[in-house]
Formats: structure tokens, sequence, C-alpha cells
């Protein structure tokens, strides 16, 4: 277990550091979270979408 903790001027732990890391750690798991939902909807919603098929038909 890594034991090198940050400490403010006053040789308390840095609670500020700590808990601003907590927030970056949450805003890059919630951005990969979106970006996964996101890509899941696209999927379903193109999963709905017919395809076309074009063999042997024009369009005139």
């Amino acid at each position: 277990m890594k034991t090198d903790y940050k400490y403010d001027n006053l040789g308390n732990l840095d609670t500020d550091y700590y808990v601003e890391k907590a927030y970056e750690m949450r805003r890059y798991y919630l951005s990969l979270a979106f970006k996964k939902a996101v890509s899941g909807v696209k999927k379903a919603v193109l999963s709905l979408i017919p395809t076309r098929s074009v063999q042997g038909r024009t369009a005139h």
C-alpha cells in the first residue's frame, strides 16, 4: 500500500487536495459513463432504422 500522503502547512492531512482529486476522478468516470451511454443509445436507435438494400433496384 502506498503511504505517501499529502499534508498541509500545519501537518494535517490536506483534505482540500484529496477532495479535488476525488472530484477529478468523478468527472473522469462520469464522462466515460456518459460516452458509453450515448454510444448505447446511438446503437439502439440505429438498430431500429431498417437498412436499405439497393440490390437490383434503381431510383427511377
